[in-house]
């Protein structure tokens, strides 16, 4: 087993601003918050800030605006020890951003200012210094990007996990049958056409995958392993905020992976992380330990 696996991390970072409230209305409406944070987001970011919380090294590759957003994102990023050194700073652009209110149910509603300025050059990309690390990530926010770093990553022989989240459907495919390890979210998934989750799996396999995935929430992980499909459970939680457990779960992977952990070990634990996650609110604020997920799990071993 690698003690401290390192783990490449490429595509988006945020900055969230989350609102916890009783209800989420359904019409317009003035109200107060039952509390307020301003934290990091972005599935890569929030990826690479769980490898770190887990005990590995993290680096965070992607790009921000040279606004006072993208600071923030970088400062973020910087207090939880993320290696930021290949974040590229983009004059004139402007750095996502987004309001997000959760309910008492842990669900959400997010509403997101874009990225502007972002191009989608590579050419930048420290690619060779993927043979050094133990597993790379990437999410479906920049295509080039995630398709260079799996390209990287295949001539290294190294693993590579992609989170399937958004995007136009024959572009997201394309990006998962370069990686070996894509998990899809299950709309994500939806939007292909293939079925439910159980077929899905399947039919979405190509390319270089080892598994395709697909995340359910509290239903578990459906995956496939090129001979047949696989069902990885989730705990029972009480869920207080699901903020960011899709992109807990897919770092979580990506460390169990170049940590050295076996297929089925690996898929168990991120479902794990990624619950446990849910039980906290705060977005990324929530993302464990891997102390405080070795307790966790402790509470449900056999006596």
């Amino acid at each position: 087993m690698v003690a401290h696996p390192q783990v490449i991390c490429l595509g988006v970072a945020t900055l969230d601003q989350i609102f916890r409230v009783d209800i989420i209305p359904e019409a317009p409406a003035k109200f107060g918050a039952l509390e307020f944070i301003v934290t990091g987001g972005g599935m890569a970011a929030n990826a690479a800030v769980t490898v770190q919380r887990l005990g590995g090294r993290a680096q965070f590759w992607g790009r921000v605006g040279d606004d006072d957003v993208g600071d923030q994102i970088l400062r973020q990023l910087e207090r939880e020890c993320v290696d930021v050194q290949h974040v590229k700073r983009l004059h004139g652009a402007r750095s996502k951003t987004s309001a997000i209110l959760i309910d008492r149910r842990g669900e959400r509603l997010i509403c997101s200012a874009p990225a502007q300025g972002y191009p989608p050059d590579t050419t930048w990309l420290p690619l060779d210094e993927v043979a050094a690390a133990d597993a790379v990530h990437a999410d479906s926010r920049w295509k080039p990007g995630a398709i260079a770093l799996f390209d990287a990553a295949a001539a290294s022989g190294k693993p590579s996990v992609f989170d399937a989240d958004a995007g136009d459907p024959e572009e997201v495919l394309s990006i998962a049958h370069a990686a070996t390890h894509p998990v899809f979210s299950e709309p994500m998934l939806k939007s292909l056409g293939f079925g439910a989750p159980e077929q899905a799996v399947a039919r979405a396999f190509g390319g270089r995958n080892v598994i395709c995935g697909a995340t359910l929430g509290e239903r578990g992980t459906f995956w496939f392993d090129g001979t047949e499909v696989r069902h990885t459970p989730a705990r029972l939680v009480k869920a207080i905020d699901t903020l960011g457990a899709g992109d807990t779960w897919h770092g979580a992977l990506a460390f169990a992976l170049g940590e050295g952990q076996v297929l089925t070990d690996a898929m168990s634990f991120a479902t794990d992380v990624a619950a446990l996650k849910c039980t906290r609110f705060g977005g990324r604020n929530g993302i464990p330990t891997r102390a405080e997920v070795d307790a966790f799990r402790a509470t449900f071993a056999a006596p």
